[in-house]
């Protein structure tokens, strides 16, 4: 009765360039996934080890090989952030190009989290240990971050099916997997090769001194010459019949400069596409050349990046938790109660499907800004998901420690073996916790259609068709900015914790607004109590708000989505530390207005 051509979807390339990058992340949370599966079988199986679990119950021993698996853990991220962020100044596999200046930052947290995670692992090898992980991952934060990830592998392998099927005539999410699949294997190889040597003069039926290189074409960046004599540099021999368009020319002033020239994919390069076995070097001039020659060599598709840290951020968020669980049960319970009851509540539903509903939306509403729509669009979806996320910290604290306190149901917690300093930070742990979900959820969907975004804006301009690697880049520079808007709500959950210990859900809601407010007004009253330094009640102000206020605009990269550029991973460090500080100091805070409170 109806006759439905679906092929014509086969035809649809934006769905394609559009569902590439979610693939990506997708695959990255798939590996990541099963890596997880694999560490909590191992959990199983040692625990079922009576020589492992005599060890793990022995405190010192469980110390002592905690730090021995800190070591390990710790090299073995080095090894992890060279092949990755490193590799971009990589030589010949060697540490020469990457400064150690550049490790201080990432070490200031690996190290601690290695110690605590070595340490802490050890205590899922018990009995006790193995019985708390295997029940956590089938409850509370975990179980809906497990919903997540199946999701996602869901939507992976089925990629990977419809890809080498090609989309059985009908559909596929990407276009060349096993080119994608190669492009992981060979990312390790990234970086800058090649040697200094020095050079004869080339007779005239030489070919060229020859220079091994063993790669393909499709994988060169670039090739740079640095010499003080003029040479010439191909892929294949230098005969006079050899077109001068496929030769790199240097001259002998090159060794200021060098000369470089990039390879273009998919159009008629210098280099022809296929196997480089050889470079070859012709000395022009008439004594000996000291030659540099180099090449870039990367994936044909750089972007497979985002699989293996993707994986990495996975598998972190789950062994972070299993063993802050497993290390403070009574923390961990409480956290745990909290989480369930906020999910739950009809409140975190609402917001959801506000946000899903405006991230969804806002895709199709003209912002008219002459082809910048996308920006307008990330800086409202993410003004959005931060606003309501603080709307959620703020009600959740008030109904799970102000009401509590006045119902006296944490007066009925506290007679049980829990202290007072557990119980708050339980509550900051699963407000926290249910937040951190709340922006996975609304954080996925707002990838995910930020990489819609330059597709619809390209059909509605009447611009063409949009390459999968703009969608790739688009929606891959919006996650540095979710993660640092989590931050901030952060930063409100031990605020208003802090307040719920003695105010009620009314003054927390003014007060929390009035530091939204200030906090990032606090860069602009500073620089006005510095101009007019003459009235000295404007100058006081200033220092009382930088000094108690949080400095809020840490966590807004407006700037960096205005100019489509990359938050550095310096940045997001530091910002994370700062977040990490406030929000101790308000739990001190929260632990001291705790501490005397009459619950009776």
């Amino acid at each position: 009765m109806f006759d439905m051509d679906l092929s014509l979807l086969a035809q649809q390339e934006a769905i394609t360039n559009w569902l590439t990058p979610v693939w990506l992340l997708s695959l990255g949370v798939a590996v990541g996934f099963v890596v997880v599966m694999l560490f909590v079988g191992k959990i199983f199986l040692f625990s079922k080890l009576p020589f492992v679990a005599k060890i793990a119950e022995s405190r010192g021993l469980r110390i002592g090989l905690g730090i021995v698996s800190a070591a390990v853990m710790i090299a073995a991220f080095l090894y992890f952030y060279y092949w990755t962020y490193g590799a971009s100044r990589k030589t010949n596999f060697a540490f020469t190009d990457l400064n150690f200046g550049d490790l201080i930052l990432p070490l200031a947290f690996v190290i601690p989290f290695a110690l605590f995670i070595g340490i802490g692992s050890w205590t899922l090898f018990t009995k006790r240990g193995s019985d708390e992980a295997l029940a956590l991952m089938r409850e509370g934060f975990l179980s809906w971050m497990s919903i997540v990830c199946m999701a996602l592998t869901g939507f992976a392998i089925i990629g990977i099916v419809l890809g080498i099927f090609n989309g059985f005539g009908v559909i596929k999410f990407v276009d060349d997997v096993p080119g994608m699949v190669k492009s992981i294997k060979r990312y390790p190889m990234s970086g800058v090769y090649g040697p200094t040597l020095t050079v004869p003069p080339t007779k005239g039926t030489d070919v060229g001194t020859l220079v091994p290189a063993g790669i393909q074409a499709e994988e060169i960046s670039f090739v740079s010459v640095r010499s003080d004599q003029q040479v010439e540099v191909a892929s294949e021999p230098i005969r006079i019949q050899l077109a001068k368009n496929r030769v790199l020319e240097a001259s002998a002033t090159s060794t200021d400069e060098p000369v470089t020239r990039r390879r273009q994919p998919g159009t008629r390069s210098w280099i022809p596409d296929g196997p480089v076995e050889n470079f070859y070097i012709a000395n022009r001039g008439t004594r000996d050349a000291n030659v540099t020659l180099h090449w870039r060599i990367d994936p044909i598709y750089r972007q497979v990046w985002v699989v293996p840290w993707t994986a990495f951020c996975v598998l972190m968020i789950y062994v972070l938790y299993l063993v802050f669980a497993v290390n403070f049960p009574k923390i961990a319970a409480i956290s745990l109660s909290t989480f369930k009851t906020e999910v739950s509540q009809p409140l975190f539903w609402l917001i959801l499907v506000i946000g899903v509903v405006f991230v969804i939306g806002s895709v199709y509403v003209p912002y008219n800004t002459f082809g910048e729509d996308i920006k307008m669009y990330k800086d409202s979806g993410l003004t959005l998901i931060r606003v309501l996320a603080i709307f959620m910290a703020i009600w959740a604290a008030s109904k799970s420690v102000a009401e509590e306190i006045e119902g006296r149901t944490a007066l009925t917690v506290l007679s049980k073996p829990v202290g007072r300093r557990q119980f708050i930070l339980g509550k900051f742990s699963g407000i926290s916790l249910a937040v951190g979900m709340l922006f996975i959820l609304l954080g996925l969907a707002f990838v995910i259609f930020v990489a819609y975004k330059p597709i619809y804006d390209a059909v509605e301009t009447s611009k063409g068709s949009v390459e999968w690697q703009l969608c790739f880049l688009e929606s891959i520079l919006i996650i540095p900015a979710v993660f640092l808007s989590f931050l901030e709500v952060v930063i409100f959950v031990a605020i208003s914790v802090a307040i719920s210990t003695r105010l009620g859900i009314l003054a927390n809601f003014l007060i929390c607004f009035a530091i939204y407010v200030l906090g990032h007004l606090t860069p602009l009253i500073v620089q006005s109590s510095e101009v007019v330094q003459a009235f000295q009640p404007v100058v006081v102000f200033g220092n009382v708000v930088a000094v108690i206020f949080p400095v809020l605009n840490h966590f807004d990269v407006q700037a960096a989505i205005n100019t489509n550029s990359v938050v550095p991973m310096e940045y997001m460090g530091w910002s994370t530390i700062y977040c990490m500080l406030y929000g101790a100091i308000a739990l001190l805070l929260a632990l001291v207005l705790f501490e005397d409170r009459d619950l009776a």
